[in-house]
């Protein structure tokens, strides 16, 4: 199987996990299910192995956005928490 088959078919095994169980926990947020998909995706890429050059930089690209998006939501909590 293919590096990227696996990765791909590991993190939708995650993410739908995690989206039952926070269902069931009775979370309502959005941000609260972006940033654990977020943290899942960071997990996943770490236990996985190396992707193709070209694989590589396309997730660079996207780990960065996606520590963007991560680092906004944890800055808003803390402003909310702070005021």
């Amino acid at each position: 199987m293919r590096t990227i088959d696996s990765f791909l078919i590991s993190y939708a095994a995650l993410a739908f996990t995690s989206l039952i169980i926070l269902s069931l926990a009775g979370v309502e947020t959005l941000d609260v299910y972006i940033a654990l998909f977020v943290i899942l995706f960071f997990v996943e890429t770490e236990l996985t192995p190396t992707f193709s050059p070209t694989g590589s930089m396309k997730k660079v690209i996207l780990e960065i956005a996606l520590l963007a998006i991560f680092v906004l939501i944890v800055a808003e909590r803390v402003v909310q928490i702070l005021t």
